[in-house]
Order: structure tokens, then C-alpha cells, then sequence
């Protein structure tokens, strides 16, 4: 009798004992850009040059770039708001690069607009910006102020950077047995080294590429945790469905269950999104103000939360509160404040006790420019003397790299095109 070789594969597997050895990943923008993500640069182009018909903000303050030609039919309705979007981002271009465009970093543009609103920096010339803006338009309300715009600019601003690094694959429920395209290489090299360790992959993207990867390449996905839980979740998301049914189409709602963050990373293959995701969305329940972080899937809209009233002895449905923008970090100062909320706080402590305690370090398609990641991959990896495997189209150009040059060693490639043998040479040294 002939058994299949991926049943041999897996009775084996089942057999070994679990592995103590950890050897750690970290992705950065690069890693996605073989699958069509856009790099920081792209993001920085699109966003320098915004225009208010560029995208869309529906009444309930949704907001993405338009991708086909849907325009929406009551844009009028969120003309200011869009508007001063385009206006504001046009200021700050002119104002602090000097009209220099090709200067714009939406991170440090982040950082700019933050620092009005929660640190009280800039005040006179965003409000200067505001008055300006006020008479040209003549808007006269006691609602029409600096923070007032702000506050809205900062949701629209999140949404657009997220909707940039949204695609409906993503969330797809399919598998691949032979590897995902364009990463057959590093999809072998995870499953191969998944035999014989405990691996950590930790990533500074807020795209979910290694997300679909991890969960639905064969190999992988049997051994794969992002500290995400389905079961037992007590939350719910709306979707909106329209089967046909002969010839007729018609109009269902359903509720389905959604993951929500239990911190378990007891699999083989766990997965750390350092910086949050565009499907990572903080709900607040109601009487605590600590959030509780979801996964919302596609298509879904609004969020209950399933609970049980003891006097009547039945469930009910509560609207808790819900970030309309997903939960990420931006702005390369305002992003390091945040490591100390207490959901980053949870997955830097994982990130450091990875370093430590991993045998090796592969890096893809980071920079080495975000000073408080670099600072993580001084003091608990490179100071005791380990080695790290750059793939990297180029060589970064960071002081890290300047400080423990011996400490490197670099693929000469990308992910795509890097030879098996340059990872199994790492490995093994």
C-alpha cells in the first residue's frame, strides 16, 4: 500500500518531541513588496499629493481610497472634511519642506499632527492654518478649531494609510500545499526549520501577507498562532450577505464570530505583528476603559458583544465601542510612546525574551531606521555576540549595522531571490 507522502510527513511529526530551540524572524516593508504591497515610499507619494477626490468619507466617518470608478453619490455631504484633508496636508508640505514633496515621510507627518493635538506643539501655526482656512471658506461654528479638525483629520489619515494595505486575499479561506507564490524559498525554509525548533516571527507591517501565509500554507499552518482566538469568543460582527436563489438575489444579515487577543502562544510557529494590523481594532466595553483588541474580518460591520443578564437568565447583544480605524503604530516618535500601552507592551515582551533566547536572527526587508526596534536588536541580541542574516535587495545603510558590521551577513537578494543554500549556510554556522 502506497501512503501518501505528506501522511508519512505528518505521522512522523506527530511523533517528535516538541522542540525548545528558537530561532526568531523579523519582516519589515520589504518583505511584502513581492506580493504587490506598497513600500513606505509608495505610501509617502500618494499621500504628499492628496486630493479631496481622491477618496471617499461616508456620513458614518469610513473612509479609503477610491481603487474603480464608484464615486460616491453623497460626497458633498463630507466635502469640508475631505477638503481640509487635501489643505492641510498641502500646509504642511509647504510650510515644513519647503514645497519639497519628494520629502514627505507620512511617519514624521504623523508625528507633526500628534504633537498639536496631545502635546501642545505647533499650536500657532496649525491654528494660524486654521483660521486661514476658516475665513476662506467662511466657517464661523464653535466647532470649527484646530483640535475639532484634527481630531476628525486623524481618523480619515489612519483609514487612508490602512486602506493602502488592504486586499480582499487576504481573507480568503483557501490553502496551498506547494508554498505561496512568489515565497516558495521562505516557505520551505519556515517549514523545514519548524521540524527542529520553536519559531518567532515578529513583523513591523501592518498588511496581513504573513497572516494568509502562516494560516494557510501546508506545513505552517498546523503549527501557526498570532495570539488571536475564535473560540470561546464572545464577539460578533455583522455581515451582510446577498444570495441567489434561482434567478432572484436577496438580502441576509448574519453574525459571525470574531477573533479576539488571549495572548496564547503555546504553537510552534507564532507570529507577533509589533506594530499592530489593519484588521486589529480596539473595542471598548462598556465600564472599562481598557480595550479589548479584535480581528475584523471582511465585509464585516458593526461589532456586538454576546453577554448573559443573570436576573433573566438570557443572552443579549450589547453595541460596545469600536474604533472606526484599526489599531496600529505610527510616526516614529509617537509609535515608541505607545510600546508601553498595555497590548505592545505584551508583544515587546515576547520580542525581547525571542531575542534572547533565539540561536539566530533572519531579517527581511528591514531598514534598520526605526530607533526603538534597532534599540531591542542591540541590548538583547547583537550585544552578545550573535550574528543576524539581512535579505535585503541593497545593503541598508544604518549606524547599527556601521557599529557591529562582523555581526552581519547579507543575502546579496530579496526574498524572492535569495538561494535556499544562503539561509541553510546561516543555519548551520
Amino acid at each position: 500500500m502506497n501512503i501518501p507522502e505528506q501522511l508519512v510527513d505528518a505521522i512522523f511529526a506527530s511523533q517528535r518531541p516538541e522542540p525548545t530551540e528558537r530561532i526568531s524572524f523579523l519582516l519589515g516593508s520589504g518583505f511584502s513588496r513581492p506580493d504587490g504591497m506598497p513600500l513606505v515610499s509608495d505610501i509617502n507619494r500618494q499621500l504628499s499629493q492628496l486630493k479631496e477626490s481622491d477618496f471617499y468619507l461616508r456620513q458614518e466617518m469610513s473612509a479609503g481610497f477610491y481603487t474603480g470608478d464608484y464615486r460616491d453619490p453623497n460626497a458633498f455631504s463630507t466635502l469640508n472634511d475631505r477638503r481640509f484633508a487635501s489643505e492641510f496636508i498641502a500646509f504642511y508640505v509647504e510650510t515644513q519642506l519647503r514645497g519639497n514633496h519628494e520629502a514627505f515621510n507620512y511617519e514624521h507627518f504623523f508625528d507633526f499632527f500628534s504633537e498639536y493635538l496631545h502635546e501642545r506643539k505647533h499650536v500657532a501655526e496649525v491654528d494660524k492654518f486654521c483660521s486661514v482656512y476658516n475665513e476662506k471658506y467662511t466657517f464661523k461654528g464653535q466647532y470649527d478649531n484646530g483640535r475639532n479638525y484634527l481630531n476628525k483629520f486623524l481618523n480619515i489619515f489612519n483609514q487612508l494609510v490602512a486602506s493602502l494595505l488592504i486586499r480582499a486575499k487576504y481573507y480568503q479561506d483557501v490553502s496551498y500545499t506547494g508554498g505561496y507564490a512568489g515565497y516558495g524559498t521562505f516557505c520551505r525554509l519556515v517549514t523545514e526549520v519548524l521540524k527542529n525548533y520553536r519559531v518567532h516571527v515578529h513583523s513591523l507591517n501592518h498588511d496581513m501577507l504573513f497572516d494568509h501565509m502562516g494560516s494557510k500554507v501546508s506545513g505552517m499552518f498546523e503549527h501557526f498562532t498570532d495570539g488571536f482566538s475564535e473560540a470561546g469568543s464572545k464577539y460578533f460582527g455583522e455581515l451582510d450577505y446577498r444570495p441567489r436563489y434561482i434567478q432572484e438575489e436577496f438580502y441576509k444579515q448574519y453574525r459571525v464570530r470574531l477573533k479576539h487577543y488571549d495572548g496564547d502562544y503555546r504553537k510552534r510557529l507564532s507570529f507577533f505583528k509589533l506594530h499592530g494590523s489593519v484588521d486589529y481594532f480596539p473595542t471598548y466595553l462598556r465600564g472599562n476603559d481598557k480595550p479589548v483588541t479584535i480581528k475584523r474580518d471582511y465585509g464585516v460591520g458593526e461589532v456586538l458583544l454576546e453577554r448573559f443578564d443573570e436576573p433573566s437568565q438570557k443572552f443579549f447583544y450589547e453595541d460596545p465601542f469600536t474604533n472606526k480605524y484599526p489599531a496600529y503604530l505610527t510616526g516614529t516618535t509617537q509609535k515608541i510612546k505607545r510600546y508601553q500601552d498595555e497590548f505592545y507592551y505584551n508583544l515587546f515582551q515576547h520580542f525581547q525574551d525571542n531575542l534572547i533566547h533565539s540561536k539566530q536572527l533572519i531579517v527581511i526587508g528591514y531598514g534598520f531606521q526605526d530607533a526603538g526596534i534597532n534599540e531591542y536588536l542591540e541590548k538583547h541580541y547583537l550585544s552578545q555576540g550573535r550574528k543576524i542574516l539581512v535579505v535585503d535587495i541593497k545593503m541598508p545603510q544604518a549606524q547599527l549595522i556601521e557599529k557591529y558590521k562582523h555581526h552581519f551577513i547579507f543575502s546579496g537578494g530579496g526574498v524572492s531571490d535569495t538561494p535556499y543554500t544562503v539561509y541553510e549556510n546561516f543555519l548551520r554556522a
